[in-house]
């Protein structure tokens, strides 16, 4: 099956989920039609990761500690947390901040996120989709509510910067053109350490 039929059936599956009521971050060692991913879930995200994927890795470079909106020592008060549950942690906390930046709260929002391990998987579900080469680090496809990136490119100003089109993309009935939203998207970034 080809990554983006695999994406579109973990997408149906996810909007069936999205109205489940999450309790907290769920992990599983594998995705639902691929031993090779690991998936988890978070109030606003799922995440979809392959194996060999380090999630320490990930959480360094998603650097927080700038801001008075995510305060992990508060959030270690609750026990000891895994790297899924910082993960989830930080990306609720992002997705939250990018909302009340661009002050727009879409009704039962939830994206999905791949990370891969090297850019060459990124650039190969890039060709797939678009059907021409990529020249992106990261990207959001909004037909499937999908952030793409890699374990190397992941950080807080780009993860803020595709869950503003997520966001952007779910607040509008008609949407605004492209320009306009790639300007709201860089706004999100921008301002995400304000």
């Amino acid at each position: 099956m080809t990554e983006l039929r695999k994406t579109f059936f973990l997408f149906l599956l996810i909007g069936f989920l999205v109205n489940l009521p999450w309790p907290g971050p769920v992990h599983s060692q594998d995705g639902p039609e691929d031993p090779e991913r690991r998936i988890l879930s978070s109030r606003f995200c799922t995440v979809f990761y392959e194996e060999g994927v380090d999630l320490r890795v990930v959480n360094r470079r998603i650097n927080l500690s700038f801001s008075s909106f995510y305060n992990l020592r508060n959030i270690r008060k609750k026990g000891k947390l895994s790297d899924e549950e910082i993960l989830a942690e930080k990306l609720d906390a992002i997705f939250a901040r990018v909302e009340n930046i661009l002050d727009m709260f879409p009704s039962k929002i939830h994206v999905t996120i791949n990370i891969y391990k090297r850019k060459n998987a990124l650039d190969e579900a890039y060709k797939e989709i678009f059907y021409e080469q990529n020249t992106a680090d990261s990207f959001y496809v909004y037909k499937t509510n999908t952030i793409y990136t890699t374990e190397i490119d992941i950080r807080e100003g780009i993860l803020a910067h595709e869950m503003a089109h997520c966001i952007i993309d779910h607040y509008f009935v008609i949407l605004p053109p492209r320009k306009i939203q790639e300007m709201l998207a860089i706004y999100a970034d921008v301002h995400l350490k304000d």
